[in-house]
């Protein structure tokens, strides 16, 4: 027997499980954008970051028949997101990628709005920039500790599960990825006042 759904999410999975193809599509509206923020995060690239949030639903899709409710929805749909990432991740290094492009094209954005003056605009870039750097700088695990719980607004609880690791470990992750980026962003500041 059916074990009572509380989470709406898990109900959708489920009719789409049962052959409701329109209970997916609602679930992909819903998620879209939250997942492309999350992996073009982790990956650092926009356009990394958008193929990589197409191959989550694909795998998503293709879970449908083995899906097993056990865990709240977007804590299945974001082990899918993360586990794809480290995998790119570990595959080549990301790290290396040109940013400059999509720098390019923000700072384009950030010059045609007249209320921004260029030096700030630079600063803006600059500082966008360096987070950037800073974020692809962190350990692959830390980086996914943060954007769950810091941009996806999940509790260490469900991080954790995602993550699939305890509690405690995804606080220490946190903290270190803090303190990294903390100290990665110092440094930054001070080689900018040094030139």
């Amino acid at each position: 027997e059916l074990m009572e759904v509380k989470d709406p999410d898990v109900a959708l999975m489920l009719a789409f499980q049962a052959g409701d193809e329109s209970a997916f599509i609602k679930l992909y509206e819903k998620y879209r954008d939250r997942v492309v923020n999350f992996t073009r995060r982790f990956l650092t690239s926009q356009a990394q970051g958008e193929e990589a949030a197409q191959d989550v639903f694909l795998k998503l899709y293709q879970s449908g028949p083995r899906y097993k409710p056990g865990a709240r929805f977007s804590t299945y749909l974001y082990r899918i997101a993360t586990n794809h990432c480290l995998n790119l991740v570990s595959r080549h290094d990301h790290k290396r990628v040109d940013r400059g492009t999509e720098l390019g094209e923000r700072s384009e954005a950030l010059m045609e709005d007249d209320s921004v003056t260029p030096e700030a605009a630079l600063s803006e870039q600059q500082m966008k920039a360096a987070v950037h750097k800073a974020m692809a700088n962190l350990a692959d695990n830390q980086r996914a500790a943060l954007l769950l719980c810091h941009y996806q607004g999940m509790s260490y609880k469900e991080a954790a599960e995602v993550i699939e690791v305890s509690e405690g470990a995804v606080k220490s992750l946190i903290h270190r990825a803090r303190e990294k980026l903390a100290k990665d962003l110092l440094h930054l500041k001070a080689d900018r006042q040094e030139g």
